[in-house]
């Protein structure tokens, strides 16, 4: 077995990535298309793509700490710190409906690696 120790630029480059999340029209427009704001199907040919990026140690620590007394702003923080494109405003992210809030939260706690709620036991 080739063991290779890795280097501080190894360790911090996932930071520095982002993805494209695709998202599905159903959590886009949660009421389907008979949803009077929903477009019609030929406008909806066309993926609607965010970016994201994972959230830091660094920027989760900013997060809890600004969100000491008001536990609920915890994952609009996360968004607006992890949402690459579009950017949008903490007042932006505060009207989005519940299932694109959810949606996009799965996806941040995914590309940030905090999807074990428990710590995994040490070998």
């Amino acid at each position: 077995m080739n063991i290779v120790t890795p280097t501080a630029d190894d360790l911090l480059a996932g930071a520095g990535i982002t993805f494209d999340v695709t998202i599905p029209l159903q959590v886009l427009y949660p009421a389907g298309s008979g949803s009077a704001h929903a477009p019609d199907a030929a406008a909806t040919a066309t993926e609607l793509v965010v970016q994201l990026r994972p959230i830091t140690i660094g920027t989760f620590q900013l997060i809890m700490k600004a969100a000491r007394n008001d536990p609920g702003l915890i994952p609009l923080l996360m968004i607006k710190e992890a949402l690459v494109q579009p950017t949008l405003t903490l007042e932006q992210v505060k009207r989005m409906h519940l299932g694109m809030v959810n949606f996009l939260i799965a996806h941040i706690r995914t590309i940030s690696g905090l999807d074990e709620k428990k710590s995994p036991p040490l070998d």
